[in-house]
């Protein structure tokens, strides 16, 4: 049984709505201001005494900042008519993909571009009850359908991951897919909220692409920030984690810099692999006591100072960004 609940509250002229649901062992939350774009997040629980817990926790919260019970209005039950509705009546994009055969409530599409990004496939993997989707894109030259059939079989039943609040999950496979050896869901807040906040997405990656402990912000730069990882070629060369901090200086300035003195970077950033080739021939002409730190998908740091480069230091850097992966 559905539980709703719909809560109001006035401010400077602003209203401001927000509302949970409770179906079970999953809690829906939508919020916003009146007349403005409405955003939402769901959760999993424990159980559904944990489910009726949290329930009855955000609504206190939201009293407690002020909020009022109110009946919803129509254009709030509109709203939550079309949520309810599923993925492939309310978003026309997906009506000519085709069935994948063998695999429930799984479509797809061929798009054949002989420019640009190239031809490649894309899937939607339904919830079950069809309100909500995965998305994965494979580019063609490394699609390989037995490899596909067997990351679908996977995602599938973990859906849900990528609709419990977090905005990511980094998941190891129990064999590997290819070369492939964990899957990393995403939440909608990460896939620019296609389909109304309704499309999470998939890759598989190498546990070196994507750090343990990776914040939305950072797997968001690893996914789309500039030289980012090509997550739907199949058939890449690992791309790992690259976290560069430093403190380089020079007595004359870096004639490659155009004589700037110093560079500095005071807390880790992502950063492309020609950044840190840049780093380390910078480096090789800096001044006693600066330095070049790189973290790694575990968070650990290798500290490299002047002495330390030596002609076995790139492949030194290349074992600890890849880790296991090197020996894969």
């Amino acid at each position: 049984m559905t539980e709703r609940r719909y809560f109001e509250k006035s401010s400077g002229g602003v209203v401001r709505h927000w509302q949970i649901e409770r179906d079970g062992i999953r809690c829906r939350m939508a919020w916003g201001q009146a007349g403005g774009r409405t955003q939402a997040a769901s959760m999993t629980l424990d159980d559904e005494a944990h489910a009726e817990r949290h329930f009855t926790m955000k609504i206190s919260e939201k009293k407690r900042q002020g909020y009022v019970e109110v009946a919803p209005d129509p254009a709030a039950e509109a709203a939550e008519a079309e949520a309810d509705a599923k993925l492939l009546d309310v978003d026309p994009h997906w009506a000519d993909h085709e069935p994948v055969e063998g695999h429930e409530r799984v479509f797809s599409k061929l798009y054949d571009f002989q420019g640009g990004p190239g031809p490649f496939f894309e899937y939607l993997v339904l919830s079950e009850d069809e309100r909500r989707g995965l998305h994965v894109i494979v580019k063609k030259p490394g699609h390989d359908p037995g490899a596909v059939s067997a990351f679908l079989d996977f995602i599938r039943p973990r859906l849900e991951l990528a609709f419990d609040g977090r905005s990511h999950h980094k998941v190891p496979l129990p064999s590997p897919i290819g070369q492939f050896d964990h899957v990393l869901f995403c939440a909608p807040s990460l896939c620019r909220n296609r389909s109304g906040g309704r499309l999470g997405a998939a890759y598989p990656i190498l546990d070196c692409e994507i750090g343990d402990e990776d914040t939305e912000t950072l797997v968001e730069a690893r996914l789309e920030g500039r030289d980012s990882m090509p997550s739907t070629t199949w058939d890449r060369e690992p791309f790992p984690v690259i976290d560069l901090r430093f403190d380089l200086r020079s007595e004359n300035g870096f004639e490659e810099l155009g004589g700037t003195p110093s560079v500095r970077e005071k807390t880790f950033k992502v950063y492309r692999r020609s950044m840190l080739e840049r780093g380390m021939r910078l480096l090789s002409e800096a001044l006693p006591g600066s330095r070049l730190e790189i973290r790694n998908h575990r968070r650990e740091v290798l500290t490299l100072t002047r002495p330390d480069l030596t002609r076995e230091t790139p492949a030194e850097i290349d074992r600890f960004l890849l880790g296991d992966s090197a020996r894969a």
